[in-house]
């Protein structure tokens, strides 16, 4: 069982005890006279209402995310240099970064821990990097054809960083943010993959993120 399989079921069980004790409330309240018991009993009952709810949206959030993970899980093998064109082709219109940018190699798990990310991350960053020798391959293919290819891809992803990192934006979100530029914010399954893959290729590369 993974970390969000753990929270889960977590928050079902807090669910299920928390409508127990609704139900005692409310059997208590019918039997209640006093206006002042009635009127806390009331509130307690409101209050586990709200709790309730709060604990569904968080549950019916957090299935929506697995159902996402294990789409992309399935999706990512697959992703060919069709998908990688696609979402590469906004990218690279973009100018080259200004030649002060300057990123140097940095150990993975130090870098996630500079950028303040959480195990949410690894798991798309993991899937992605399975793919990392695929763009990696199309990188090198398409600078045969286009030597400023790899500098232009390089320098979209940093401009949107700086961009992003100006407006506040960090950790996880930014990471998030950084994938939904990647995938030119699509909501198809295969770019949204490609995008990854890229994003996580630039990473691998530590060309993208704090040094």
């Amino acid at each position: 069982m993974d970390l969000h399989q753990r929270i889960e079921q977590d928050l079902e069980e807090h669910i299920n005890k928390d409508l127990e004790l609704k139900k005692k409330l409310e059997d208590k309240l019918r039997c209640e006279d006093d206006p002042k018991e009635k009127a806390k009993l009331k509130n307690d009952i409101q209050d586990i209402d709200s709790t309730v709810a709060d604990r569904r949206s968080q549950l019916k959030n957090l299935f929506k995310e697995r159902q996402d993970r294990e789409a992309l899980a399935r999706q990512m093998p697959d992703i060919t240099f069709d998908e990688l064109e696609i979402v590469t082709k906004s990218i690279i219109c973009i100018p080259p970064a200004p030649p002060e940018t300057n990123f140097t190699l940095t150990n993975p798990k130090e870098k996630m821990s500079k950028n303040k990310f959480t195990d949410k991350v690894l798991f798309p960053l993991t899937m992605g990097m399975g793919k990392v020798w695929e763009v990696n391959r199309f990188v090198e293919t398409f600078a045969t054809l286009n030597p400023d290819f790899p500098e232009r891809l390089r320098a979209g992803f940093i401009r949107e960083y700086e961009r992003l990192r100006a407006e506040g934006v960090e950790g996880d979100a930014l990471f998030e943010a950084l994938c939904n530029f990647s995938s030119c914010h699509s909501t198809d399954i295969r770019k949204v993959a490609a995008g990854l893959a890229v994003l996580s290729y630039l990473f691998w590369k530590c060309e993208v993120f704090e040094r």
